[in-house]
């Protein structure tokens, strides 16, 4: 994903309009860090965190073909989905979560993850969202920045760990990462450490 933000109504300086959805398909090519998460990654963890639970969802980083909305679509949830390359440009870092937030789940771009991860748990302080589910490549738990923030909210942290490593969609080959989700808040999940 980019950093820029786009806006499907900004006009490039030759004066054209800035078409939002050839602009995230071209970016799904040439972007490492646009990786799609794969239909039975979602479907898992949508059953251990008992998706049906939550009323106010937040998809922060999913366009239209994102798996995560589409298996909500089916599902008929409550949520909102955003994307940088949607038709209003939405940031991450400057969207609202829909009111009474109470999970925000995605596949965030791998390359921001101290930005996101301290986001999120500002948005968590806030009180705008209640829990969160990333999906993010392990090396998230190293490094003293991020082990000081996943160490102030351990007490209610889950980690579930991939026992093999995703094929995300779009890729020729697997992601060359080991991935988890980094849960916060989830009632379902009665333990801290989970392989699956």
């Amino acid at each position: 994903m980019s950093s820029k933000k786009i806006n499907i109504r900004q006009m490039d300086i030759f004066g054209n309009l800035v078409d939002a959805k050839n602009i995230y398909e071209e970016d799904k090519e040439t972007n490492a860090d646009h990786v799609a998460t794969p239909r039975w990654v979602v479907e898992n963890i949508y059953d251990l965190i008992d998706i049906r639970s939550f009323k106010s969802i937040w998809f922060p980083f999913n366009n239209y073909d994102s798996q995560f909305k589409l298996k909500a679509d089916e599902l008929n949830l409550k949520y909102k989905a955003t994307h940088i390359f949607d038709d209003c440009g939405n940031d991450f870092f400057t969207t609202e979560p829909p009111d009474n937030c109470d999970l925000l789940i995605s596949n965030p771009p791998f390359g921001q993850q101290n930005e996101i991860i301290k986001h999120t748990f500002e948005l968590v302080e806030q009180n705008k969202i209640k829990s969160f589910c990333l999906l993010l490549p392990l090396s998230t738990l190293e490094t003293p920045t991020r082990a000081e923030m996943w160490e102030r909210h351990v007490d209610k942290l889950s980690i579930l760990i991939f026992k093999k490593r995703i094929k995300f969609l779009g890729k020729t080959q697997v992601f060359n990462k080991g991935c988890c989700w980094i849960c916060y808040n989830i009632k379902t999940l009665n333990r801290r450490l989970y392989w699956i």
